[in-house]
């Protein structure tokens, strides 16, 4: 699935708190989750990420999920 078929998901636009873990860094980092959908979420936060990183989401009451970061602002 490219892109531009990713954005015809429905989203679900929330704020919460969200533990981030980054492949290859020490530690957790605390992210702000904006929206989220069944093919990814969009989050922010200072920790720094590039595009293809592995990362993992701890995410309130459904647990860690692995992804990869798709695109950065």
């Amino acid at each position: 699935m490219d892109g531009s078929e990713n954005r015809q998901l429905a989203r679900d636009s929330l704020f919460v708190m969200a533990d981030l873990r980054l492949d290859g860094v020490d530690g957790e980092h605390r992210i702000k989750m904006r929206n989220l959908s069944s093919g990814g979420m969009m989050g922010e936060g200072a920790v720094r990420v590039s595009r293809g990183a592995s990362v993992q989401v701890n995410v309130r009451n459904i647990g860690w999920v692995e992804g990869t970061v798709a695109w950065v602002q």
